[in-house]
């Protein structure tokens, strides 16, 4: 109700992006449409407004992906010869190109086959190098459409009494068919030809230029992802007197699917090549020794293990949301202008069914009959390259053979419908958590003069607590332990039941906050500000599953289970903050601050490093003899923790702002915004991959010490023009526990926009019209982890009101 007026609005906005219709039977295009419709009305019982909108969106979003494995090992082997692929086992033992890269300082053997003697293994021991399990290069096809419904009812009956309520559903279905081409075994006769050492250009340990030999898979992909989503609220508000009393309730509800149905085609035999970084490239190129990548034909392992099919049910995640809040403000004379004092309370409900798999790793039937089905599944399910531009010629890889992955899948199973999920989908990794969270506040704000000085601020008082119950499950598992050999072997026992584990935890806070503003003068301000702020973990930290992990070990009498769990009891971020600023308004048109900041953080997350006994019980099997008995034993699962080090975080901001309205026409239409923040901080996450020895501790996830960005506008006669751009220094960014990072990088945006009436509006933009990659590394700045690129992207379209 507060335009007055009916209002009509539509806006369609077009895309196109290059990348996508450089993809087989893409053409670029895309769009987002909507319309929505505001009106008030005058009744006898108040007045009334209503708002409704729609909006469709249906687009891609290209990419390709060029991914070095999160799991990289520190080595110093070197094999003799480690692109030799064939040949006797002795043979290759001698080349050192059977055998995975190791970190070692004594000569190693190895058995050629069984019950022969053990011979040297054909190496060499230098430099230290990272290297990582598998290599690959994705291309993708993508699509994705997204509804949404949304509307507003207002009813205001008096000045005095406000009643609103609003309701939104949307959906989202997205699709992506990865086509990945796999060096899968990157470890295998790793031959280093050129090694980063600090020195010669590269970062120490960058594993620059090798020889080595592996299976080269063709894996197959298609993951859909389905959303949907339901939320609506309920507001009052009463304005008697000096007093504003509001209160609202919230409901929303979610639910996300993603299901993935994957099959693999795999080289012949194993392939000898050599991967290089050329020059800046940060995607290698690899040449391949007598084998044509793009040729179909060489994908024809016909062995009943080298190919499979995979039907899983990744997620199945629901999130339930209320809330409630209730405020209430008292204007008042004097010194303090008004108090405000409020409650809130929300409950989260999250659960999440992870990884639902039905796998066949083995064609059956006999030899000839696997081989039969995967050779007619070569010469049948073949399909066109992905796209005409992977990663731009960045890499000589630029095209290799693919297939279709619903015909793999159905020539291996027999239908498309095979392989359903399981019925029961239980697992240590799910997530059934519930969020409770009850704040309570006060705040008096404040108005007067020190001296000629005139200042106004406020000051606070929130408190906090939140509960949180976790819900998980721990399979059973069997131990047979071999006494005379002392070894053992953990894993799964068929005959076992899940158990169900239930954990609790609790943390309440006192939140003080004061700010103030000095007006200087009538051009310059100061901003002082002093508070506390909690920043909580994401609710899939608080799992309470329990995951062993499965294999064999050594010394029966210290059975090692490796368990990892999550931890309800994780307390949130906390840091009592300091900001200053000072802001020059040296006219209508400039604008020049300079703010700085301080933090004391306790409490940072780290990756898994507490452990947190858990009685749990087990099953034996004793060899010889196979006694079978159950023993109950305390474990101690390693759990994320918070950091109990005070770390620090500060740094300083400065932004300026023109507009040359003292120009003649039509200069005068000429304007920029430049800002730039340069950040400490003293946080120390240590990495917990094999790297862990040779890596320093991450510093803050997401924190770049340098960000900068500028835009430069036009704005005059109806027309609106504006380049920016964006940049940012490396940052932080962990992958499952490991110290990986981003690199520096900028972005360039470009915009348009012309009002040919006060009704009508052109538009148009370009995104990243530099096609700039994100590359992630790992263990050092040339030691690449991923790239990705998505290429620019480039919208346009209309808006009419009326």
């Amino acid at each position: 109700m507060d335009y007055k007026k009916r209002r009509i609005q539509a806006e369609i906005r077009g895309d196109f992006q290059p990348k996508d219709d450089d993809v087989y039977q893409h053409d670029g295009l895309g769009y987002r449409a909507n319309i929505s419709y505001t009106d008030q009305f005058k009744t006898g019982i108040g007045e009334i407004g209503i708002s409704i909108g729609y909006q469709r969106q249906d687009t891609t979003a290209p990419e390709d992906y060029y991914n070095g494995n999160a799991t990289f090992q520190p080595c110093n082997t070197s094999a003799i010869n480690g692109g030799l692929a064939t040949g006797t086992a002795a043979a290759l033992i001698t080349a050192g190109a059977s055998l995975n890269c190791a970190q070692t300082t004594v000569a190693r053997t190895a058995i050629p086959t069984t019950g022969s003697p053990a011979i040297n293994v054909g190496e060499t021991r230098g430099d230290t190098y990272y290297a990582t399990s598998s290599r690959s290069f994705r291309t993708q096809q993508t699509a994705e459409v997204r509804d949404a419904v949304i509307g507003a009812l207002q009813w205001r009956p008096s000045s005095q009494f406000e009643v609103s309520i609003d309701g939104q559903y949307s959906k989202r279905s997205s699709l992506e068919k990865r086509n990945v081409l796999a060096i899968a075994e990157g470890l295998r006769g790793i031959q280093p030809l050129l090694i980063g050492n600090g020195t010669n250009g590269y970062s120490p340990g960058a594993l620059i230029s090798y020889r080595g030999n592996s299976n080269i898979e063709d894996q197959l992909e298609n993951r859909q992802r389905n959303e949907e989503y339901l939320g609506g609220g309920l507001s009052l508000i009463w304005r008697p007197d000096q007093w504003t009393i509001s209160a609202d309730a919230s409901y929303s509800s979610s639910h996300r699917t993603e299901t993935q149905k994957a099959t693999r085609m795999r080289s012949t035999t194993r392939v000898g090549y050599t991967l290089t970084y050329e020059r800046d490239n940060v995607v290698p190129n690899v040449v391949f020794d007598n084998f044509d990548v793009t040729n179909p034909a060489n994908f024809l392992a016909t062995a009943a293990t080298a190919v499979y099919a995979r039907n899983r049910f990744v997620t199945d995640r629901k999130d339930t949301i209320w809330a409630g809040r209730f405020d209430a403000q008292r204007q008042l004379d004097g010194f303090f202008t008004s108090f405000k004092v409020g409650a809130r309370v929300s409950n989260h409900d999250r659960t999440n069914d992870n990884a639902r798999n039905n796998d066949l790793a083995t064609i059956p039937g006999t030899a000839a009959q696997a081989a039969a089905i995967i050779t007619a599944a070569n010469q049948n399910c073949r399909a066109p390259f992905t796209t005409r531009s992977y990663f731009d010629g960045d890499t000589n890889l630029n095209r290799f053979a693919t297939f279709d992955n619903d015909c793999l899948f159905r020539t291996f199973t027999g239908s498309d419908d095979a392989l359903p999920y399981p019925t029961d989908g239980r697992d240590p990794s799910d997530i059934n958590v519930r969020e409770r969270i009850y704040a309570g506040y006060g705040m008096a704000s404040f108005r007067s003069a020190l001296g000629e000085t005139p200042f106004s601020g406020n000051i606070g008082l929130r408190y906090v607590r939140t509960d949180i119950r976790s819900v998980g499950y721990r399979q059973a598992y069997l131990i047979t332990v071999d006494p005379t050999a002392d070894t053992y072997v953990v894993a799964v026992d068929p005959a076992g039941a899940l158990t169900q584990n239930t954990r609790k935890g609790r943390y309440s806070y006192l939140l003080p906050s004061a700010n103030v503003a000095f007006d200087l003068t009538e051009k310059l301000k100061l901003r002082l500000a002093g508070y506390k702020a909690i920043s909580r973990s994401g609710i899939e930290s608080f799992g309470a599953g329990i995951n062993l992990s499965p294999g064999p070990g050594t010394g029966v009498n210290n059975i090692i289970l490796n368990a990892t769990t999550g931890n309800p009891n994780l307390k949130p971020l906390r840091a009592w903050n300091a900001d200053a600023s000072l802001e020059l308004y040296a006219s209508k048109d400039t604008l020049l601050s300079v703010a700085g900041y301080y933090k004391w953080v306790t409490g940072a997350v780290i990756g898994a490093s507490t452990p947190i006994p858990t009685p749990i019980t087990v099953t034996t099997i004793t060899l010889p003899g196979n006694v079978r008995q159950t023993q109950d034993l305390i474990i101690n699962p390693v759990a994320p923790a918070n950091d109990t080090e005070t770390r620090h975080l500060y740094g300083v901001e400065v932004t300026a702002a023109h507009a040359f309205t003292w120009l003649p026409s039509p200069l005068d239409g000429f304007g920029f915004n430049v800002s730039g923040n340069r950040a400490f901080a003293d946080f120390k996450f240590p990495d917990t991959s094999p790297l862990s020895t040779y890596l320093e501790p991450a510093n803050l996830i997401g924190l770049s010490k340098y960000t900068a960005s500028g835009s430069v506008y036009f704005e005059k006669g109806g027309f609106s023009l504006r380049g920016s751009y964006r940049y940012r220094s490396s940052y932080y960014k962990p992958n499952g526990g490991t110290n990986r990072s981003v690199r520096g990088a900028g972005y360039v945006n470009l915009s348009a926009q012309y009002d040919i009436t006060k009704n009508v509006q052109l538009k148009a933009q370009a995104l990243n019209v530099t096609s700039t990659k994100d590359v992630f590394y790992k263990g050092g700045y040339d030691s690449i982890a991923e790239v990705s690129n998505s290429g620019p992207q480039f919208f346009f379209g209309f808006r009419v009101r009326m």
